[in-house]
């Protein structure tokens, strides 16, 4: 992506405190998109009525059946 590109050209230009910063930054909103996600998931778990134990349940089922 065109957008992409721009950043990291830009961000390869910056000093090393300027790119901490740059870094900082980011984790910042990877952390709040995450934290996004994991409430929307949530809800939506919640309201398929889906547990914790339904879900440890489907992944060692999942696991089981790949390792045939």
């Amino acid at each position: 992506m065109k957008t992409i590109d721009e950043i990291v050209s830009a961000a390869e230009k910056l000093d090393s405190e300027q790119f901490v910063r740059l870094r900082q930054k980011l984790d910042r909103l990877e952390n709040k998109i995450w934290k996004s996600e994991l409430r929307r998931t949530s809800k939506e778990l919640a309201a398929a009525k889906i547990t914790d134990e339904d879900i440890d349940l489907m992944v060692t089922r999942r696991r089981r059946e790949s390792g045939r």
